[in-house]
C-alpha cells in the first residue's frame, strides 16, 4: 500500500520535536510494509531520519515551527497573504505525487485536510484534526462550507472536546476520537531522585501554553525545582519578559531534544501543562507532551481545558485554566504526598500502555482499509 501524508509539521532533523507524533505514526506505517511519503511544510532534509520515508519540502518562512501558524496569522495580515500562497504551491506539490498513491493521511484540517479532500478522488483519507486548524476553521467566513467538505472525510480528532466544536459546524459521520502516541520513551523511566521534588513543563513559549501562569505558581512554592524546557526558550521578546519574570529557583532550558529531553523526563516528579483559554477561545488539542510524560511513568497536573483531560485521564491531577492558586496547590499536594504520586505514576504506565503507536497505529489503518 501506498500512503501519501500531508503536514505542516514534520521534524527537520533526527533530534528535531516537531511533528515528531506526524513521523512516528509514519514510521509505525513503515514497519507494517506501507510505503510512506511525506509532502511536509518548511525547510529539512529529503528524508526521514532513518532514510526510509522521502520528504517533499513545501518552505512557508515564519509560518510553522517557532510559535506556530495560529500565534503567526494572530499577529500579522501578511501571515494570511503567505499562508494563500504556500496552500498553492503545497496542492501543486502534493497533487504531483499523490498520482501513484493509493490513500492519504493528512495532519491539521487547514490545508492539508482541504487539500486531501481534493486529491482523495475516490482513494481513502484520514484527516486528522489536532486543535489549532479546528480553531482556525471556526473563525472563517466559509466554515460551514468548508467543515462540510472535511466532514465527508475520514476524520480523526484527538480530544473529544474538537469533535464536539466540529459537530457543531457540519456532521462528520466518519469520526473517531484518537490520540497521538510518542515514541521518544520506550519504556517507563527509573524513579527520580528523592530531592529536590521537581517539577517540568515542556512547552514552546506561545500564550496558549500559560508559563506565566506556572511562573506565579512557582513564586509559592520556593523549595521546588522547576524545569521549563521550549522551542523559543533563549531567544526573543517574550522569552526575554519570562526569564526577567522567572524566580530563582525556576530553570529556563530552552529546548530540549532527544537524550536531554529524557534526562529532564527522569529528574522530574510531575509533569506540569498549565495552558490557557486564549482571549479568542483557542484551546489545547493534545499536547505530545502528555503521551511522553505518560510513557516516562510521570504523574501530570494540567489545566481543565480543550483535551487535557481526556489525555490525562486519571494519571494526574485537574485544575482551572489560569488559575496560578489552584496550580500551586496540586503541585504542593504531589510534594507533600508520596503514595498519590506514586498511585498516579503507576496509571501513567497504564494510560501509556494504551497510548502508543503500537495501539494507534492499528485504529487508523482500519480506518483507511473502512
Amino acid at each position: 500500500m501506498r500512503i501519501g501524508v500531508l503536514t505542516t509539521s514534520y521534524p527537520r532533523a533526527a533530534t528535531d520535536p516537531a511533528g515528531t507524533f506526524v513521523a512516528g505514526l509514519a514510521r509505525w506505517l513503515h514497519g507494517t510494509g506501507a510505503e510512506v511519503e511525506v509532502v511536509a511544510a518548511g525547510p529539512g532534509g529529503k528524508s526521514d531520519a532513518n532514510g526510509a520515508i522521502r520528504v517533499h519540502r513545501v518552505d512557508a518562512p515564519g509560518l510553522f515551527y517557532g510559535g506556530g501558524a495560529p500565534e503567526a496569522l494572530a499577529r500579522s495580515r501578511r501571515a494570511w497573504v503567505a499562508a494563500g500562497w504556500f496552500g498553492v504551491r503545497f496542492a501543486a506539490v502534493a497533487a504531483a505525487r499523490a498520482r501513484r498513491w493509493d490513500a492519504l493521511i493528512s495532519h491539521w484540517l487547514l490545508p492539508c485536510g482541504l487539500v486531501g479532500a481534493a486529491l482523495a478522488r475516490g482513494r481513502p483519507h484520514v484527516a486528522v484534526a489536532h486543535s489549532g486548524d479546528v480553531h482556525l476553521l471556526e473563525q472563517l467566513p466559509a466554515r460551514a462550507l468548508l467543515a462540510r467538505v472535511l466532514g465527508r472525510q475520514r476524520l480523526v480528532f484527538v480530544s473529544a472536546d474538537l469533535k464536539a466544536r466540529f459537530a457543531r459546524l457540519a456532521p462528520a459521520p466518519a469520526a473517531a476520537v484518537l490520540p497521538m502516541g510518542t515514541d521518544l520513551v520506550p519504556a517507563p523511566l527509573p524513579d527520580p531522585p528523592a530531592r529536590p521534588f521537581t517539577v517540568l513543563a515542556l512547552a514552546r513559549l506561545s500564550p496558549i501554553k500559560g508559563i506565566p501562569v506556572l511562573l506565579r505558581a512557582a513564586a509559592a512554592l520556593p523549595d521546588v525545582r522547576f524545569l521549563i524546557a521550549g522551542a523559543g526558550a533563549n531567544d526573543g521578546p517574550e522569552a526575554a519578559r519570562l526569564r526577567a519574570a522567572a524566580p530563582a529557583h525556576v530553570d529556563m532550558l530552552g529546548e530540549l531534544r532527544g537524550a536531554d529531553k529524557l534526562r529532564a523526563l527522569q529528574e522530574a516528579h510531575v509533569v506540569c501543562v498549565p495552558s490557557v483559554v486564549l482571549p479568542d477561545g483557542r484551546t489545547e488539542g493534545s499536547p505530545v507532551v502528555v503521551a511522553e510524560a505518560l510513557a516516562a511513568g510521570r504523574p501530570l497536573v494540567a489545566s481543565r481545558t480543550g483535551g487535557l483531560p481526556d489525555a490525562v485521564g486519571d494519571a494526574g491531577l485537574l485544575v482551572p485554566p489560569g488559575d496560578p492558586v489552584a496550580l500551586a496547590a496540586a503541585l504542593a499536594r504531589l510534594r507533600d504526598d508520596r503514595r498519590l504520586n506514586a498511585i498516579l505514576a503507576a496509571r501513567a504506565r497504564s494510560r501509556a500502555s494504551v497510548q502508543n503507536w503500537s495501539q494507534i497505529g492499528p485504529r487508523i489503518l482500519n480506518l483507511l482499509h473502512a
